[in-house]
């Protein structure tokens, strides 16, 4: 069985984890075969090579316009992401079980630590984020440590499992937090955070999804933060599932007329950005970046004096043994093929 998943140009530790996850979880004949894997990572939306059986078990929608493919024949949608996964593809509620790195939990290695173990508040943005703001030195000014999801998968991973609180831009890092019942809080940087995403994962895990907004951190994130906003994303984060679709849809349209207007908006955002970059502008543009720094910084030390979230222990239960069972499944026609 082969398996595929995003490869992120500088590295994201969620999608990196597919390299070696798999093989942890059942050792041998993960080789190219007419059946595919989809696991960790927003990989639905289109429909895919009819000559190839694609095996789904907690990928997710996020980034493409959704089709339905209940009656496409060449898949088998053991399970999806969440609930709003199952909706916007025209599966059955109750296959949106939830995402695939709960199954971490099955590895030894990975069993939770004792709460006396556990030490230090850490921040994880998404990996764009990343590539915007000197986090490091605005979680330095917040007092907690900030881990870089670009780094080594593993070593991001260990990180989480040894936090006592991970305030988490990145969906993968409250993921993979709850799944070791280290306690976890949402963050958001800009407008380029999918609301889809979490929504979809939360409402799998039954816990709400109450962001803390820090801003982008940077010159350069708040103009990425205001293109986006006006030309494909809304901010608004979306109350019910019939407005989550909406939202889900319109991240992702592509009619003429709306990438014209998204290409004009981002050929005006670039223009802004490297016309700050010019000497001239250095005041102007360094007492941005310091306000934007300081902004950040203030919301994250906020936000490390929170309790934290985790779902209720019988549901995280409830969802593991339906994982488990799920992927039995995906190793039976592994081992048969």
């Amino acid at each position: 069985m082969d398996i595929e998943y995003r490869r992120i140009i500088g590295g994201n530790f969620g999608d990196d984890m597919n390299s070696w996850f798999w093989e942890k979880l059942s050792s041998g004949g993960w080789n190219e075969t007419e059946n595919t894997l989809l696991g960790i990572g927003s990989l639905l939306g289109r429909d895919r090579d009819a000559h190839k059986t694609w095996h789904v078990i907690g990928s997710g929608a996020g980034y493409r316009y959704p089709l339905d493919l209940s009656s496409s024949r060449h898949w088998n949608f053991l399970a999806v992401r969440g609930p709003l996964t199952a909706l916007a593809l025209g599966l059955s509620e109750d296959k949106g079980c939830t995402d695939t790195a709960i199954l971490l939990a099955l590895l030894p290695e990975f069993n939770p630590l004792p709460e006396d173990e556990r030490e230090g508040i850490i921040f994880i943005p998404h990996h764009r984020a990343a590539e915007t703001c000197e986090w490091d030195t605005v979680c330095g000014n917040a007092g907690i440590k900030y881990i870089d999801p670009r780094n080594e998968s593993l070593e991001v991973i260990q990180t989480i499992r040894k936090a006592k609180l991970v305030l988490s831009g990145a969906m993968h890092a409250a993921i993979i937090a709850d799944t070791f019942r280290v306690k976890w809080l949402p963050i958001t940087t800009s407008s380029t955070i999918n609301h889809f995403k979490w929504l979809d994962w939360t409402t799998s895990m039954n816990v709400p999804y109450n962001p803390i907004f820090t801003g982008p951190g940077s010159l350069e994130g708040k103009i990425q933060h205001i293109v986006y906003r006006y030309s494909w994303a809304s901010e608004t984060i979306p109350t019910d599932s019939k407005k989550a679709i909406k939202y889900l849809k319109k991240r992702n349209r592509s009619d003429p007329f709306q990438k014209f207007r998204a290409a004009a908006i981002w050929k005006i955002g670039s223009f802004i950005q490297r016309s700050l970059q010019f000497k001239i502008f250095s005041k102007i543009r360094n007492r941005i970046n310091n306000k934007a720094m300081k902004e950040a910084s203030t919301k994250l030390r906020e936000a490390s004096k929170s309790e934290g979230m985790l779902s209720e222990d019988d549901v995280f239960q409830d969802r593991l043994a339906k994982m488990e069972n799920h992927l039995n499944s995906i190793i039976t026609i592994k081992t048969n093929e």
